[in-house]
C-alpha cells in the first residue's frame, strides 16, 4: 500500500497552467507530485468533467491525470462560493479531508477564503515552499 503523506485538490487551472512551456513551472511540479502519486490528487465526477473540457487540447495530461488522481463521490452539495463551479472543487476537498486546494484563482467570488472546514487553500508558489512539501520534491 502506498504510503502518501497530503492530500490535495487541484483547481483546473492549475493542470491547465501545467501545459503552458516555462522554465520554472510551479504547477508542473504539482502535478508531477500527483503523477507520481507522491501526494493524494482527488477529483470527483463533475471535477474530471471540467478537467475535460479544459484540458481537450491536452488528452495526454488529461489522460494521466484520470489514470492517477483518485476519485470520489461527494455526497452534500456546497454553494458556499460565488462562482458556482468553484464549489464542485470544496465538495471534494469535504469529501476527502483535503489538507490543501490549490489555485490561481483567488479573486473575490472565487476561492476568496484561507480554509474552506479543514482544506486550506494555497497558491502553487505557496505549496510548494511549504516545508512538509520540500522533501517530496527530491521524489520527482
Amino acid at each position: 500500500m502506498r504510503n502518501l503523506t497530503l492530500k490535495l485538490v487541484l483547481d483546473t487551472c492549475v493542470l491547465k497552467l501545467a501545459t503552458l512551456p516555462r522554465r520554472g513551472q510551479f504547477r508542473a511540479l504539482i502535478v508531477k507530485l500527483g503523477l507520481a502519486q507522491i501526494v493524494e490528487c482527488w477529483v470527483s465526477p463533475a471535477i474530471l468533467e471540467e478537467y475535460s473540457t479544459v484540458l481537450a487540447a491536452s488528452p495526454e495530461l488529461l489522460a494521466l491525470a484520470c489514470d492517477s488522481f483518485e476519485v470520489c463521490y461527494p455526497l452534500t452539495e456546497i454553494d458556499l462560493i460565488r462562482h458556482e463551479p468553484d464549489n464542485r472543487f470544496v465538495e471534494c476537498a469535504f469529501a476527502v479531508a483535503a489538507d490543501f486546494l490549490i489555485t490561481v484563482n483567488s479573486a473575490r467570488g472565487h476561492f476568496d477564503q484561507k480554509h474552506y472546514g479543514s482544506t486550506r487553500v494555497v497558491t502553487p508558489g505557496e505549496f510548494l515552499n511549504l516545508p512538509v512539501v520540500q522533501p517530496l520534491l527530491g521524489k520527482i
